[in-house]
């Protein structure tokens, strides 16, 4: 039962803390954020087959993250709250635990009390479906076994698993629940020896109920490692054990990250992808690893394309989107996202604003630079632009030359020429990011 009224938790301060001291370059997780909300249809995303409120609390979550987009954030919030029951179940006959776990999570993100939510007690109907630890754990062992496991309640089956188990465990520890610990040592016992956290529990009436490496049903999972992670932090649970597993799954998370910084995802139809990327990489970030999630934001970035200017291509009016895989962009340039992929390209983007809070700044300031005062016409003209962020996508022009740019791993100048145009005047040379722009001149004669 619930023995105390809710903990007040700033889903954010994890976020702050972890940041502090990082030079950090707010552009893409602000862009991204200001795309996937203007995806948003009265609040809610909505796919082929209607409203999609997972994704909608995705994005409200994520949304959460970035300062200044507080609107979007009311905004789901207000079409989601008199919905929840579609998502949660009616707690009669259908309720289930995973999604009774996120969207506490986010009527706690957006201001609200997850205890009375739209009338709702989102936090009792988790209890209800979290197995109690028996009164004498020696006479019932299998009981004891999934002891603060969650089980769904529905004619449907049970489709619980561990990314659900921990969002209940972040909602029940902030809310002092009784069944708070119980929750947290079942989410423990799905750690592997060597870090990782699998997807799926056991069967229940399996006796270990723990990962055990190297058997089938305990596979390597980055993408519920790291969300176990983010919840364990955001559940502000600073025992041992807590911390003991958070560095396991930190060690593991790091050195599966490639030096790329991407992060492979598992199963059958593994692949690098931003969404295992910006996951793992904030997860990474939270926990201080700042030079691993950098890494990731970067390689995360990349996947943003920024099209301005002369280098327009059929992406730019959805700038700050960001592309679930490499190979996606090119096609997209040419003919835009298609509708069938736009959910896809949603639910990157969602995750990418997580990764991307990591992204490095510059250390110089943004602007271009001619080498030369004057020049004939057509000649080819160095142009040097400064302080483009690692990663960061922008377009160099002068009149009838352009050249798509991305700022480098350094840091360093970037350096291209530009051929000028005919005609006896001052041409302006530009660069243009996603936010930005800068400016210089130089005499051109025929």
């Amino acid at each position: 039962m619930l023995i105390a009224p809710p903990a007040t938790a700033d889903t954010s301060s994890a976020l702050r803390s972890a940041k502090a001291g990082v030079r950090t370059d707010s552009t893409p997780s602000n862009v991204a954020a200001d795309w996937i909300t203007d995806e948003l249809v009265n609040g809610l995303m909505v796919g082929s087959s209607g409203p999609d409120l997972s994704l909608t609390l995705d994005t409200g979550l994520a949304l959460r993250s970035v300062p200044g987009h507080e609107s979007g954030v009311a905004a789901i919030n207000a079409a989601f709250k008199p919905r929840v029951d579609e998502y949660v179940g009616d707690g009669t006959n259908e309720s289930y635990a995973g999604p009774l776990g996120k969207a506490a999570a986010f009527a706690r993100a957006a201001g609200e009390n997850p205890v009375d939510y739209g009338g709702k007690n989102l936090v009792a109907r988790l209890e209800q479906r979290t197995a109690d630890v028996p009164a004498d754990p020696s006479t019932e062992p299998q009981a004891a076994a999934f002891a603060g496991r969650i089980f769904d309640k529905s004619e449907s089956g049970n489709f619980a698993n561990v990314v659900g188990q921990s969002f209940a465990v972040r909602e029940l520890t902030l809310a002092r629940s009784a069944e708070a610990a119980a929750a947290r040592d079942f989410l423990l016992k799905q750690q592997c020896a060597s870090g990782y956290f699998r997807l799926n529990f056991d069967k229940a009436n399996v006796p270990n109920q723990s990962c055990t490496e190297g058997t089938p049903g305990s596979e390597a999972d980055p993408d519920a490692t790291a969300l176990a992670m983010i919840n364990l932090i955001e559940s502000h649970d600073r025992s041992a054990a807590v911390r003991s597993a958070l560095d396991k799954a930190s060690a593991w998370l790091v050195d599966r990250q490639r030096n790329s910084g991407a992060i492979r995802s598992s199963g059958d139809r593994a692949q690098i992808n931003t969404n295992t990327t910006a996951v793992g990489g904030y997860a990474l970030g939270l926990m201080r690893q700042s030079d691993a999630a950098q890494k990731a934001a970067l390689w995360v970035r990349k996947n943003q394309p920024v099209d301005k200017y002369k280098c327009r291509t059929a992406l730019t009016s959805d700038t700050g989107v960001v592309a679930y895989r490499k190979d996606r962009i090119k096609g997209a340039s040419t003919t835009g996202i298609p509708a069938e992929a736009r959910d896809e390209w949603r639910r990157a983007t969602a995750q990418a604003i997580l990764g991307l809070q990591f992204a490095p700044a510059s250390d110089d300031a943004f602007r271009i630079v001619s080498v030369r005062k004057q020049a004939r016409a057509g000649e080819r003209v160095q142009f040097r632009v400064y302080g483009l962020a690692p990663s960061e996508s922008a377009c160099m022009q002068v009149k009838g030359d352009f050249r798509r740019v991305k700022g480098k791993k350094s840091g360093d100048k970037i350096v291209r020429k530009l051929q000028l145009p005919t005609g006896n005047q001052r041409r302006v040379g530009l660069v243009k990011t996603s936010d930005d722009e800068a400016r210089t001149s130089l005499r051109v004669r025929n």
